[in-house]
């Protein structure tokens, strides 16, 4: 029988440890994006991991993530209001200065000092993410989340179901632009690898989080992706 790498208590599911990019790119690759992501937590221990380095944590062998250059963080709206104000705590602005320095692009807000790769920190203010999707997620956390945890250290991260319902939204405004098509590609992995390890998909949590347009697209998507595997029960 498989062993899942997402296995649940009675209050919240946990990741195991992944093969990031193990494949393609290395281990070095894999160490440089978890570095990223502790740094974050250290910072903002409430911060929520989205987007496609998330999609990635979801995504296992045989199946390999599509590369990514960025990390997207979700922050609750008061530290990311106090991140726009500049008005961070003493003692976290030292943390982020200590991790992360401004960033030399527009689309980005920091760049993690040791390794260069850019976060996004992100909030229901932001565009083009859907703000009622965001508000659902930051208020009820423990619904939407699972946590990863990154050595020592752990962050929650959207569960696949959440996941794909903000890629769907993005994808359904612009089905054939390359943003579109990238998040087509991680919810077809990322149905690929859950199918593949038997770990059951909750379609009603995705569907009451979209429109029908979109649910429409995920049923063409899920039509599309074939499932070989034969589940063991135990």
């Amino acid at each position: 029988m498989k062993q899942k790498f997402i296995q649940c208590d009675d209050e919240q599911c946990e990741l195991l440890a992944d093969d990031f990019f193990s494949h393609a790119h290395g281990r070095t690759n894999r160490s440089r994006f978890n570095n990223v992501v502790a740094d974050i937590a250290d910072v903002y221990p409430d911060a929520i991991l989205i987007g496609a380095f998330a999609a990635a944590k979801y995504i296992r062998q045989p199946v390999e993530p599509r590369m990514t250059f960025d990390v997207d963080i979700l922050l609750s709206e008061s530290d990311f209001e106090a991140f726009l104000a500049d008005e961070i705590p003493v003692s976290k602005l030292k943390k982020l200065e200590t991790h992360f320095t401004d960033s030399d692009s527009a689309m980005h807000s920091m760049k993690h000092r040791q390794t260069g790769i850019y976060i996004d920190f992100l909030s229901v203010q932001c565009k083009p993410v859907k703000k009622k999707l965001l508000h659902y997620i930051l208020n009820n956390r423990q619904q939407t989340t699972n946590i990863l945890k990154v050595g020592e250290t752990q962050i929650d991260i959207v569960k696949p179901e959440i996941l794909i319902a903000l890629k769907l939204n993005r994808y359904n405004k612009n089905p054939n632009t390359e943003k579109g098509l990238s998040d087509r590609l991680d919810i077809i992995k990322i149905l690929k690898t859950l199918c593949a390890n038997c770990i059951a998909l909750e379609i009603s949590k995705i569907q009451e989080r979209i429109t029908k347009a979109e649910f429409k697209r995920y049923t063409q998507i899920a039509e599309n992706v074939e499932c070989e595997m034969t589940c063991e029960e135990k």
